[in-house]
């Protein structure tokens, strides 16, 4: 498809004006190991807190959730490929040394020593790496739900589909819908949400304006698909999730299809220094469904003293 970067900075302009706040400052910082350009939004005062979104999907993502969040400089990541940030190709063969150095050359580009980090699904997964082999650029660390690729964790119907090029093509060519993305969601355990009525339209609106105008589910689809096959080579093993010992929370959907409460669970045990709040009648995205209490948990989790370890 061919972006237009104007009809999607007007969408999102328009979900920012939903949720009373705009972003103060748009940096564009270069990574050096590849050159790629990532978009990142800032807005609020304060330490800053470090946003990496999943797949397929932007930093604007998290606009529900920063609504409710004052007294922190958030910075909302466009992860690269998606959103307002160039393209680079993820593989299983360039993921681990990608995500070891995903969080310390965002906070170089930015001139920020150390942050803290909220993490969902992909981007939970590259959090980890980085939190692994560069604890001293976290604070400390909130992960929204199931990041990607862990132990026990289940495969989604769309992501089966993707690892077919057939399927992948035809999509490409096929007009985004509401109904498709109501699916999606539903799909990821955000049914209840959808049927009572708390996913806002300004969230859905802008999600169909992305996916028209930016070159994001394009991209994303094509690392999903071509990482399926190979999915076992890149899973968080119990080892290295052993090594992750900046302090984080998991603030976890009790409907999320990629993993119940077993596998939130059998994560939480298996890291050094990690805690575990099971949210109801949320999925996947679980501050789509209760972004008060998302914010809530997340401020009071992050102001807490680390811990000496």
């Amino acid at each position: 498809m061919s972006a237009d970067v104007a009809a999607y900075r007007a969408a999102e302009a328009a979900f920012w004006a939903s949720i009373g706040r705009e972003p103060t400052t748009e940096h564009h910082v270069r990574l050096p190991a590849t050159g790629t350009v990532v978009r990142i939004q800032e807005v609020g005062q304060g330490p800053p807190v470090l946003f990496l979104h999943g797949a397929p999907n932007t930093g604007s993502t998290w606009l529900p959730l920063v609504e409710h969040l004052h007294g922190w400089r958030c910075l909302l990541v466009d992860r690269p490929g998606t959103g307002l940030s160039a393209p680079y190709p993820v593989t299983v063969s360039n993921l681990p040394r990608i995500g070891a150095r995903f969080v310390p050359e965002l906070l170089d580009g930015l001139g920020i020593a150390r942050a803290h980090v909220v993490a969902s699904s992909f981007g939970g997964h590259l959090a980890l790496r980085s939190a692994v082999v560069h604890p001293d650029r976290f604070d400390r660390m909130v992960q929204m739900a199931a990041p990607a690729v862990i132990p026990g964790d289940r495969l989604q119907p769309f992501m089966r589909l993707l690892a077919r090029g057939w399927v992948r093509r035809i999509m490409d060519r096929l007009p985004p819908s509401e109904r498709a993305n109501r699916a999606l969601l539903r799909q990821i355990g955000h049914g209840r949400s959808l049927d009572a009525g708390r996913i806002p339209p300004a969230f859905t609106d802008w999600y169909l304006a992305m996916q028209r105008h930016t070159d994001t589910m394009h991209n994303d689809g094509e690392m999903i698909g071509n990482a399926v096959p190979r999915i076992e080579s890149i899973r968080l093993t119990d080892d290295l999730l052993a090594q992750v010992e900046v302090p984080t929370f998991f603030w976890w959907g009790a409907d999320d299809t990629f993993g119940g409460e077993d596998v939130a669970r059998h994560l939480v045990h298996t890291m050094p220094d990690a805690a575990l709040t099971m949210v109801p009648d949320a999925g996947h995205l679980p501050w789509l469904d209760d972004p008060v209490g998302a914010a809530t948990a997340t401020s009071t989790f992050l102001q807490a003293e680390v811990a000496h370890r």
